[in-house]
């Protein structure tokens, strides 16, 4: 199951109140992970019941949720606790809530576009080397390809060759 698969439906539910264990199991969190972001403010308060053990309710649950997909975009931890905090300030920091999921959609979508043209270099690729399988003759590279843009930036190249020295 992939992670956080499990939360929307279970914030459906309006018997969602689950323990860290549950939660866990059901996210495919490890327990030190949901701690975590329970300690690092990532999950707004999340109550405890009489023995001290973390108790999920259904806004907490939709919050983790939420939390996940941010985080499995690229958001930075801080940049994910300065929406936590908007979230938690409730409609008087609407605006900047807004300006920070626009600001990180902006950033998802650049990716997108680098994977899709990543993507097609691949797939031009295999296409390539199945037609050398075949003995035919082989696709044309994608329109504009290379493009310098999609290169790895010098210093990244620099620092993969000194690593791999090592």
């Amino acid at each position: 199951m992939s992670t956080s698969a499990a939360l929307p439906e279970l914030t459906g539910q309006d018997d969602a109140d689950l323990l860290i264990g549950d939660v866990a199991r059901l996210s495919g969190l490890s327990i030190d992970t949901l701690r975590y972001y329970d300690r690092a403010g990532l999950l707004g308060t999340v109550h405890r019941d009489g023995g001290g053990r973390r108790v999920f309710d259904r806004d907490t649950l939709g919050l983790l949720d939420v939390v996940l997909r941010l985080r499995r975009t690229g958001m930075p931890v801080e940049d994910v606790r300065h929406f936590v905090d908007l979230v938690r300030s409730g409609d008087t920091e609407r605006a900047g809530r807004l300006d920070l999921l626009r600001a990180h959609r902006h950033r998802v979508l650049a990716q997108l576009d680098q994977l899709q043209d990543d993507l097609a270099v691949i797939d031009w690729k295999i296409a390539a080397y199945q037609a050398g399988e075949d003995g035919t003759e082989p696709p044309p590279p994608p329109p504009g390809w290379p493009r310098p843009q999609g290169l790895p930036q010098p210093d990244a190249l620099t620092a993969e060759s000194s690593t791999d020295q090592e």
